[in-house]
């Protein structure tokens, strides 16, 4: 009987040994693939509380970018009855998302609003700002109102094959745009991902240098709309200059250090005082310049404000959602949120006369 028990003991404990190991692996592999394989939830944000920083006007287009009166149409489009409508469907799905959650997740779908309106192509990254859309979509006389006044054309999402994901070159290009765009936002890389991860692909490159601007136009940006008002062909017009301005400035070994480069065109809009485009350049600069440790001179390059808004240092660099379903994560009345992948969908605003074709959170780092 005290040998069945000796031998009864050591299968027990042989068995919490290799169940321990097991455990382990799991918890390695996650923290290698940064916890975003679907169906997986990231948590690298579940106690952070949402900014409490007040929400930038005209979506943080400074004054005198080619692009404010756009953003400015864009958040009168949409109206505040539209919004408290579009939140009750979310909140019924998710009722632990807060205020500050909503406030900042609806300003960002906003952002990528503005984005599809002037870029061609723009992927989604956030399953959070997706599933927003999501519902926001269900309002079909309103979304389609919506997008006829604020660019002339439907912003429209497809379903993408389950487990579809953008390509990696598309991030570097929206977190370009992003950076032309719009002024720091404290919960930016919260919402979409790590901004600053991957450097701009050689054939964007390439297509840059080769290419006229009216190529440019053609492929990059979204000809329908920008045909149709006069501010998001400017704001096209603009981000060309820029990018081949970059280009020129990172090839002659010109980095941007607090005096970027003052573009020559007829915008009375300075990107310096206005404070966007900096880590944009960096971003062309660096992709030349520094390609085998681009994210490190990209971290270098912010101060610990911006590291902390972008995201930098985070592994999350393809998808992002705060919060795994809204359900069970939160906390009663608090602001918690987490970093996540997760959705099938895809968005294009008309096809091939310029539509943005984009990935829609349906994939995962």
């Amino acid at each position: 009987m005290e040998q069945f028990v000796t031998i009864l003991f050591i299968v027990v404990l042989v068995i919490v040994v290799l169940s321990a190991i097991s455990k382990s692996n799991s918890s390695n592999s996650n923290a290698k693939s940064g916890g975003r394989g679907r169906g997986s939830v990231g948590r690298t944000n579940a106690f952070t509380p949402w900014p409490n920083a007040e929400l930038p006007t005209a979506l943080g287009v400074p004054y005198g970018h080619p692009a404010r009166t756009a953003a400015e149409r864009l958040e009168s489009a949409l109206g505040i009855d539209f919004e408290s409508r579009v939140k009750d469907r979310v909140l019924k799905e998710f009722p632990r998302i807060s205020d500050k959650e909503w406030n900042w997740t609806w300003f960002e779908l906003k952002r990528y609003f503005l984005m599809c309106g002037i870029m061609r192509s723009v992927p989604m990254y956030s399953k959070q700002v997706d599933a927003v859309w999501h519902e926001m979509l269900m309002f079909t006389r309103e979304y389609e109102q919506f997008c006829t006044r604020f660019c002339g054309e439907m912003i429209h999402h497809a379903p993408h094959a389950p487990g579809a994901q953008p390509l990696m070159g598309e991030r570097a290009m929206f977190d370009w745009a992003y950076g032309e765009l719009f002024g720091q936002a404290p919960a930016s890389g919260r919402l979409w991902g790590a901004f600053y991860r991957t450097q701009m692909p050689e054939q964007r490159l390439g297509e840059l240098a080769g290419w006229s601007n009216e190529e440019l136009r053609k492929e990059w940006f979204n000809v329908k709309t920008t045909a149709r008002y006069a501010d998001l062909n400017a704001a096209a017009d603009y981000m060309i200059e820029r990018a081949k301005s970059q280009l020129i400035a990172a090839g002659d070994g010109n980095a941007p250090h607090g005096k970027e480069i003052r573009t020559r065109n007829s915008y009375n809009y300075d990107p310096v005082l206005g404070a966007t485009g900096l880590l944009s350049g960096l971003l062309i600069y660096n992709s030349i310049s520094h390609p085998n440790d681009f994210a490190q001179q990209m971290d270098q390059a912010q101060n610990e404000e911006e590291r902390k808004a972008n995201g930098s240092g985070d592994t999350t660099y393809a998808c992002s959602g705060s919060s795994d379903d809204g359900r069970d994560d939160h906390s009663d009345g608090s602001d918690s949120g987490d970093s996540g992948s997760g959705g099938d969908s895809s968005c294009g605003s008309g096809g091939d006369g310029g539509g943005s074709s984009c990935g829609g959170g349906g994939c995962s780092s």
